[in-house]
């Protein structure tokens, strides 16, 4: 199985860190038809062909998504997707 590792900073306050682990539940299980449990700062997921989490504390987020056989070919082009929704959601908007 195939991984990609995720770790940025961001200085995100409180209320801004809930919004967007929201927002990320909700594009995961909306947008991905990933299943998701979210455990406190921390976001558990999978769908087909890819498993991961997501953790956002006071000053860094954290990832790790594994893809499944028929996923891997698609690696730089999750990586780069995921690094760009990340971005959107770091922005505290």
């Amino acid at each position: 199985m195939s991984a990609i590792y995720l770790s940025e900073s961001h200085r995100l306050d409180a209320d801004a860190r809930e919004r967007a682990l929201q927002a990320l539940q909700d594009y995961l299980s909306q947008n991905l038809g990933a299943s998701v449990t979210r455990h406190d700062a921390e976001l558990v997921f999978s769908g087909t062909g890819y498993s991961g989490t997501v953790s956002l504390d006071e000053k860094r987020v954290r990832g790790e998504l594994k893809l499944g056989l028929l996923m891997r070919p698609m690696k730089g082009t999750i990586t780069r997707e995921i690094k760009a929704v990340l971005a959107t959601y770091l922005e505290g908007k």
